[in-house]
């Protein structure tokens, strides 16, 4: 990761902490393609994270609103899928939810839930009762989610990059290890500079430039780049990806 290093420090002191009560509640905040998935993976796979859980369980829950299917994917990082388990109702595959977790420090990642009604779907499937040190993690663009399934001062917003964090991104895409000429470079700071510090733009972009290296190519790139920039963030992204 590029430009992350606190908030995953903050992220895991607050995951593996002294923290010894009801499992809490930690949101990450920010637009599509800001990085909210990639530090949640940073954070689920971190050493530290392995030796304090017994259970990590994950789910990607996105646009999809069935409980049923979260549940789902949900045990599936748990249990042996079969055909038996897939036909269960939601109450069952819930009480199966609950019986893996019983009495275990467990961490669950939510990702990508855009409503409060997908959280009050599937909050009441995590046992509580001696689970000291659990912890759920969610990654959202919602700040109604986060504010309505948060705990308390635990939320944390991604913001864009920097100019310095945008061009560090798109020079490891976009050449690799290669030594850049300063003609590339001044065209390169100029792209990255309009990707306006969001992550999934920058990469996208720069991964495009890749297998490309005449100068008039990336001029062009860096026309086109500001012709789709727009003042509203979600646009601007869909149209640069486009």
């Amino acid at each position: 990761m590029v430009g992350r290093g606190d908030q995953n420090e903050h992220l895991l002191e607050d995951l593996i902490g002294s923290y010894t009560g009801e499992p809490k509640v930690i949101p990450i905040v920010g637009m599509g393609g800001i990085g909210k998935t990639i530090l949640a993976k940073e954070v689920y796979n971190h050493e530290s994270i392995l030796r304090r859980f017994d259970d990590r369980v994950w789910a990607t829950v996105s646009q999809q609103h069935k409980i049923k299917k979260i549940l789902l994917s949900l045990l599936q990082s748990m249990i042996k899928m079969d055909d038996t388990v897939k036909t269960k109702d939601e109450a069952k595959l819930a009480d199966m939810l609950q019986k893996s977790l019983k009495r275990k420090r467990y961490l669950i990642v939510l990702d990508d839930i855009g409503s409060c009604e997908a959280w009050d779907g599937v909050r009441g499937c995590f046992p509580t009762e001696d689970n000291t040190g659990s912890q759920k993690l969610l990654t959202t663009h919602n700040n109604k989610v986060s504010c309505y399934a948060g705990t308390e001062n635990l939320s944390m917003q991604m913001n864009f990059m920097d100019q310095d964090e945008s061009w560090n991104i798109f020079k490891s895409a976009s050449f690799s290890n290669e030594a850049l000429s300063s003609e590339f470079e001044t065209i390169g700071k100029e792209i990255a500079d309009e990707c306006h510090g969001l992550p999934i733009t920058i990469v996208v972009v720069a991964g495009l430039l890749n297998s490309i290296r005449e100068i008039e190519d990336w001029k062009s790139v860096a026309k086109d780049v500001k012709s789709f920039v727009t003042n509203d963030p979600d646009e601007r992204c869909s149209r640069v990806l486009g």
